[in-house]
C-alpha cells in the first residue's frame, strides 16, 4: 500500500498556504478598513458632495487656504510654508479669501483660479472670526472654497471620490460576513505554516533550514532592522506626498513588514518544535565560553595550589584569612594603633606556627609514601616533632621495622621451602633410579601374565615420578634463579619447526592439526635457545594432554613494537574453570578433576624461564580458547 503523502512535506502546498496568507489577509484588511469607514458613515451619503469624505477635506484644505493666503503678509508668513504642501496635495481645489463680506470687503489673495460655472461640482463658503486661529477681535473672513468635477489623478480629492464609489455601493452585510470568512482563510493557512515550519520532504522529524540556523537574537536584531528600513518609504514621502503615493508607500512598508513577521513566525515555530532553541543564540554561546572560561581559570588556579607544597598552601590559606582579619580590625579600630599591632604579632606568630606544623605533616606524608612505594629502610627524625605528630611518625618508623622484619622471615621461608624441595627431589632421585633399573630389568625377565602386567604398571608410575622429580627441581631453579642462562641472537623459526616435530606423533595421536604461520624469512630473537626450547616443550606438551580432539592449534610468530611475538592457540577438551593468572600458579591445573597425568608445573617453569630470558609469558583464557603469548626481545 502506497504511503499517504504528508502535504506539511511539500513545497507546492508551502507556497500555496503562503499565497493564501498574504491575499486572504490583505483582503480582510481592506475588508475591515472598508466596514470601519461605512460604519462611521463614510460612503453612506446619497451624493460624495454631502459625504463627509468631500466635506471634511473641504473644511480642512479651507482652513489651509486661509493660513497660506494669510501667510503672504509679514505677520502669518510663518504658516504659508506647512500650508502650502496641503493646497498642492488637494489638486481640482481653488480659493478666495475675503476680509469681510465678497460684496464689499477686499480681496486678500486667491489659490488657482476658479473653474467655469459649467465645471463646478461643489462650491463652499464659510466666515472665520479673525480672533479664531490668531490674535485679536472684531471682524470676520470669508473663505470661498470651489471643487473642480475635472479632479487629477492621484490628488486626495480624487482618492476620496474613488473611495466612495467603492463604498457607496458596498453590500454592508457581506461585506462583514466575507472579510470574517477572509480572516478564517488566513489564519487556516497561518495554522498549516506552523505545522510544516521544519518539515522536509524524505526527512523525518524537524530539519532547520539556512534561517533556522542563525543565532536566534541577532535573528530578531536583524528583524528589527528590517523593520525600520520598511518604514523608510512611508517616512520619506509623508510630507508633501499625494495621497495616492502615500497609500502606495505604506502598502509596500506593511507587505514587508508582513513578510519579515512571518518568517519570524516560522523560525520560531521551527526552532520550538526542534526544542533547546536558546541554545542557537549568541547570548547562550557567550554565556557557556565565559564559563567555560571561568572553569578552566578555576581549574588552573586549583592545579597551581595543588602543586604547591602543602606548607605553602597552608601558609598562603593562614595568611589570607589573618590578612582579611587584619583588614577588619584596621578598619574598626583605626584609632587604636596598639591594639592592631598586637593583633598583627600575633597573627604572625600563628603563621609561623602554623608553617612549623604543616612542614612536620609534610615530612610524615613522604614517609607514608615511601613505605607505600617499598622503601622499608625509610625512617624519620622525631627528636623535634611535637604533639600527636611526634607519635604518628615513631608508628610509621614501627611500622617500617615490623615490615622489614615481616618480609625477611617471609623471605626465609620461601627459600627454606626452595631448598626443601630441592634437597628431597634430590634424594628422591637416588633411590627412584633404582627403582626404574630394576623394574627395566623385570621387564627382561620371562614372567607370568599377572607379574608383568604388574611390572608394566611399576614401570609407568615410576617414570611418572621420575617426571614429576625433575619438574619439581627445574621449577626450583627456576623460580631461585639458579639456572645458566647464555643470551645469543638464535633464529626462533627453526626452534618452532624443531619443537613442533618433535611432536608429530603426539599430535596426530590426539588428532591435532598444527597450523604454523611463521614469519617470512628467518626472525631473530635475544635467547636462550635450550631454555626456549624448554618452554616450547611444556607448551606443547599441555596441547596433547588437555586440546580437544579433531581441532586445529594455531602456533604464530611475528614482530610487534620491536619485539618477537610468539603465541600458542588451541581449544581446551575440558570447561577452564580457572583463571589465566591461576593457570600460572604451581600445582595448578585446567581441568578439576585431575583426570590427567600432570604436575601442574609446566606453565609456571615457562614462565619463570621467560623471565630469565629478559622476556615476557602472559595468558589468555576466553571460554574454551586457551592462547599463550610469549615476548622476546628482538
Amino acid at each position: 500500500m502506497e504511503k499517504k503523502k504528508d502535504l506539511r512535506q511539500s513545497l507546492a502546498a508551502k507556497f500555496i498556504a503562503i499565497l493564501l496568507f498574504f491575499s486572504a489577509g490583505a483582503a480582510a484588511l481592506l475588508g475591515t478598513f472598508a466596514v470601519a469607514y461605512v460604519s462611521c458613515g463614510f460612503g453612506a451619503a446619497d451624493t460624495f458632495l454631502e459625504d463627509p469624505l468631500c466635506t471634511k477635506e473641504m473644511d480642512r484644505v479651507m482652513k489651509y487656504a486661509l493660513l497660506y493666503l494669510l501667510g503672504e503678509s509679514d505677520e502669518y508668513e510663518i504658516y504659508q510654508y506647512s500650508a502650502r504642501f496641503e493646497l498642492e496635495r488637494a489638486g481640482g481645489f481653488s480659493a478666495q479669501v475675503w476680509d469681510g463680506d465678497p460684496k464689499d470687503g477686499r480681496l486678500i489673495g486667491s489659490w488657482s483660479e476658479f473653474p467655469d460655472e459649467s465645471e463646478i461640482l461643489c462650491r463652499v463658503v464659510e466666515t472665520v472670526p479673525k480672533g479664531t486661529y490668531f490674535g485679536g477681535s472684531g471682524g470676520y473672513f470669508t473663505v470661498i472654497g470651489c471643487l473642480s468635477d475635472k479632479l487629477p489623478a492621484g490628488s486626495n480629492f480624487a482618492v476620496r471620490y474613488s473611495m466612495y464609489n467603492r463604498l457607496h455601493g458596498l453590500p454592508y452585510g457581506v461585506t462583514v460576513v466575507l472579510t470574517a470568512l477572509l480572516y478564517a482563510l488566513s489564519l487556516a493557512a497561518l495554522v498549516f505554516l506552523f505545522c510544516a515550519a521544519g518539515r522536509k520532504a524524505g526527512r523525518e522529524g524537524i530539519s532547520l533550514n539556512w534561517q533556522d540556523r542563525i543565532p536566534l537574537d541577532l535573528y530578531l536584531g536583524l528583524y528589527l532592522a528590517l523593520l525600520f528600513l520598511a518604514a523608510l518609504p512611508y517616512l520619506a514621502a509623508e510630507e508633501g506626498a499625494p495621497i495616492a503615493l502615500q497609500i502606495a508607500m505604506f502598502c509596500l512598508s506593511a507587505g514587508i513588514e508582513a513578510a519579515a513577521a512571518l518568517a519570524l513566525l516560522l523560525t520560531l515555530a521551527a526552532r520550538f518544535k526542534k526544542g533547546k532553541w536558546w541554545r542557537n543564540t549568541i547570548l547562550w554561546r557567550l554565556c557557556r565560553w565565559c564559563t567555560r572560561m571561568w572553569r578552566r581559570c578555576w581549574y588552573a588556579v586549583v592545579e597551581l595550589v595543588r602543586i604547591l607544597p602543602v606548607t605553602w598552601r597552608v601558609v598562603l590559606g593562614v595568611i589570607g584569612i589573618l590578612g582579611g582579619q587584619s583588614l577588619l580590625v584596621l578598619l574598626f579600630l583605626s584609632g587604636s594603633f596598639l591594639i592592631f599591632l598586637l593583633t598583627a604579632v600575633l597573627d604572625a606568630a600563628l603563621v609561623v606556627a602554623a608553617a612549623w606544623m604543616t612542614f612536620q605533616l609534610q615530612k610524615v606524608r613522604d614517609m607514608g609514601s615511601a613505605l607505600a612505594a617499598g622503601d622499608l629502610d625509610a625512617q624519620l627524625d622525631t627528636e623535634k616533632m611535637y604533639f600527636d605528630i611526634k607519635r604518628h611518625a615513631e608508628d610509621l618508623n614501627a611500622i617500617g621495622v615490623g615490615m622489614n622484619k615481616a618480609v625477611e622471615q617471609r623471605l626465609k621461608s620461601e627459600r627454606l621451602k626452595t631448598e626443601l624441595i630441592t634437597n628431597v627431589s634430590h634424594d628422591i632421585k637416588t633411590p627412584l633410579t633404582s627403582i626404574v633399573n630394576y623394574v627395566d630389568l623385570l621387564k627382561k625377565e620371562e614372567l607370568p601374565p599377572a607379574a608383568r602386567e604388574y611390572v608394566s604398571v611399576l614401570d609407568r608410575q615410576s617414570h611418572r615420578l621420575k617426571k614429576l622429580t625433575e619438574d619439581l627441581v627445574e621449577a626450583s631453579k627456576a623460580s631461585t634463579g639458579n639456572i645458566a642462562v647464555q643470551l645469543e641472537p638464535i633464529v626462533v623459526n627453526e626452534i618452532i619447526h624443531q619443537a613442533v616435530g618433535d611432536y608429530d606423533e603426539k599430535l596426530a595421536a590426539g588428532k591435532l592439526e598444527v597450523i604454523v604461520n611463521t614469519y617470512e624469512g628467518n626472525l631473530m630473537a635475544l635467547a636462550d635457545g635450550r631454555l626456549l626450547w624448554r618452554v616450547l616443550d611444556n607448551l606443547l606438551s599441555n596441547v596433547c594432554k588437555y586440546a580437544m580432539a579433531g581441532t586445529r592449534v594455531y602456533v604464530d610468530l611475528g614482530a610487534r613494537d620491536g619485539k618477537v611475538v610468539l603465541s600458542v592457540k588451541n581449544i581446551s577438551r575440558d570447561p577452564l574453570n580457572v583463571s589465566a593468572e591461576e593457570l600460572m600458579e604451581r600445582f595448578v591445573r585446567g581441568d578439576a578433576s585431575r583426570h590427567t597425568e600432570g604436575s601442574g608445573l609446566g606453565l609456571n617453569i615457562a614462565r619463570s624461564l621467560m623471565d630469565l630470558m629478559g622476556g615476557g609469558f602472559e595468558l589468555y583464557v576466553d571460554g574454551d580458547l586457551f592462547k599463550a603469548e610469549l615476548t622476546l626481545r628482538a
